[in-house]
Order: C-alpha cells, then sequence, then structure tokens
C-alpha cells in the first residue's frame, strides 16, 4: 500500500538514493532536516519538512556502498506528491554508468516542478549528465573535480566550497558537505537562529571555515595523470627544493621551452609554473602532517623562497596557514 502524504503546509524533501549510495549523504541532511522539525513544533505544527528517500530504481530497497540495506518510501516511478527540493546523492563513479536512462528522464522531467534541485557529492555527475548543470559554477567532492569538468566541459567547476548555490540549482563538496548544504537550505527557509540551533544541536558549525579543498592534494591522483604530465612529476618529485626552471625541463624532455608549454597546458591543463607551485604545496602539507619541521625548514625544502613566500601559497590555495594547517591536519602518535 502507498504511503499517503498528508498536505500539512510542510516541504516535502526528496533525497534520491542510487545503488552504493554513501551513507553519510543521506543521513547528513536527514538529520539536518528531521532536527529542525522537533525545534519548530513546539511553535508551528504545519511548519517544517517531510524528508522521504526515495529509490532512484524499481526497487525500494537501495544497498549502501557499506552494504546497509536502504529502505526507501517510494521509487521514481511511483512518487506522486509536490517536491518542494529534491537532492540527489552521491554514489561510487563506477556506478554511474549503470544508472538507468529513466532516473535522467525524470530528473529533467521533475525540474520544472520543483522550487530547488541539488546534489551531495557524486550527486552532481548525475545532474550533470541530466543537462541540468549546463552553464552553471558547480562543485563536487575535491578528488572527482577534474573529471567532472573533462567530462563536462559545459559546467564551471570549482573544488574549493562545501557547497555553491547557482538558484534553483546547489551542489555540494564530499560527503559532510551534504549537511553544509542542508543547514544552509534550512536558513534560507526558516532563518538563522534555527540554522544555528540545528547545528549547535548537532555539533556542527552553521559555516564552516576553510575550504574544502584543504583535505586533498593539490594535484590530482597520480593514476589519472597523463603519461606525459607524470614524466614530468617523476623527473621534479625529488629536486623540489631546487631551482627548477621550464628551460631545464624542456632540455631534459629534448623539446623547445614554447613546445613543451604548450603540450604540458594540454596534458595537464595547467601551467608548467602552475603545477610546480602545486607539487611544493602538496610536499609542504605533507611535512607538515608527518614531521616536526619549523615552517621555515618545510618552506625551504619544499622550495619555497621563504616561510612568508609559503604562507601566501597555502592561503591562496586552502584559505589556512601553515600553522592552521598543522594543527587541524598533523597526525599524533
Amino acid at each position: 500500500m502507498k504511503k499517503e502524504v498528508q498536505n500539512t503546509g510542510k516541504k516535502n524533501i526528496v533525497l534520491l538514493a542510487l545503488p552504493q549510495v554513501q551513507l553519510l549523504d543521506i543521513a547528513g541532511p536527514w538529520d539536518v532536516f528531521t532536527s529542525a522539525n522537533r525545534f519548530l513544533n513546539s511553535e508551528k505544527q504545519n511548519s517544517g519538512y517531510h524528508v522521504h528517500l526515495v529509490s532512484g530504481t524499481s526497487e525500494k530497497i537501495i544497498y549502501s556502498g557499506s552494504g546497509m540495506p536502504l529502505s526507501c518510501s517510494y521509487t521514481i516511478y511511483d512518487i506522486d506528491f509536490p517536491i518542494d527540493t529534491l537532492l540527489v546523492a552521491g554514489t561510487s563513479l563506477s556506478m554511474l554508468d549503470e544508472i538507468s536512462p529513466d532516473v535522467y528522464h525524470y530528473l529533467q522531467n521533475i525540474t520544472p516542478e520543483v522550487r530547488r534541485m541539488g546534489s551531495v557529492c557524486v550527486g552532481a555527475f548525475v545532474l550533470a549528465k541530466a543537462g541540468l548543470l549546463d552553464g552553471r559554477q558547480v562543485t563536487t567532492h575535491w578528488k572527482f573535480a577534474d573529471t567532472l569538468q573533462k567530462s563536462y566541459p559545459k559546467l564551471e567547476v570549482n573544488v574549493n566550497p562545501f557547497f555553491i548555490r547557482d538558484k534553483p540549482i546547489y551542489t555540494s563538496g564530499g560527503v559532510s558537505s551534504g549537511m553544509d548544504l542542508a543547514l544552509a537550505l534550512l536558513e534560507e527557509d526558516f532563518g538563522k537562529p534555527l540554522a544555528t540551533e540545528v547545528a549547535r544541536h548537532l555539533v556542527l558549525p552553521l559555516k564552516r571555515s576553510g575550504i574544502q579543498s584543504q583535505f586533498g592534494d593539490a594535484l590530482p591522483e597520480y593514476e589519472v595523470m597523463s603519461p606525459f604530465t607524470k614524466e614530468v612529476r617523476d623527473l621534479l618529485k625529488d629536486k623540489l627544493a631546487e631551482t627548477i626552471t621550464i628551460e631545464y625541463i624542456a632540455e631534459f624532455l629534448n623539446m623547445s621551452v614554447r613546445n613543451f608549454s604548450r603540450v604540458f597546458v594540454k596534458e595537464s591543463g595547467m601551467t608548467p609554473g602552475r603545477f610546480l607551485e602545486k607539487m611544493r604545496l602538496d610536499q609542504a602539507k605533507n611535512m607538515l602532517e608527518y614531521t616536526e619541521m619549523s615552517v621555515d625548514m618545510i618552506a625551504n625544502k619544499s622550495g619555497f623562497s621563504s616561510s612568508v613566500s609559503l604562507r601566501r601559497v597555502f592561503l591562496k590555495n586552502i584559505s589556512l596557514s601553515p600553522a592552521q594547517y598543522r594543527k587541524a591536519f598533523k597526525t599524533t602518535d
């Protein structure tokens, strides 16, 4: 028997679950919206949210990436109530090609009827494939931002924010960023005081400091680099403390400076200078996490001219100083 949705004045929130869904992509926003209900019920009985877990398949049981079964109230084939906000939860990239075309058709058809639509983590790939993100600034998990940009060049992918609002579309970064997005949607609907109260209840900041890319490497993973880019990286990885010029790299590869620069930008998506800066940034981050070296020594060993230069690069790329980064990410024995 189909579950009836009462017309109580509450906003219907749909969390769209796909096979191999990340649990926190669902549970995080769910807890934000349902926690808001607990605070609202004492004052406004007909205000708040109805939160629905909806399957992106014909089955109501979806298995998460961790193997936990999730029981959905509806599927995209039998949902029959007006939707205020729909969020597509993330799944594994390997599952994207197995998603039924019906999911994309459903999202395309429902878009005009939904006040807001968004994604959590890799859910952005689903919205992108449905053609709903063209021309928009979006974000996704920092690890997959380059893949999203290359796969969908009409998008403007910004890896830094925990979420991006490009109304009526909202995209959020990796996993826990879905809670940042849900808090922002709650603040839009019911104001900052309630959003702050919910954040405090869930032991979260209303707005996280820093940026998403502080959690990942500045460069893409080695495995996804082109062979040419890997060759340059391998050449430079043990020489970062030295003075490195484009002329040196080009000569080593038996190329002219002009040709090397042109080919490298095409293969890596960035200039050689920017690539070298990111390599040095990643090495400095690693040293801050795993050594007791002073910031001055780390700057020297990573190829920065001074600790001031190192600080400038950190602030530009991850909005944290080296000292702040070490405090947040230093490993403990």
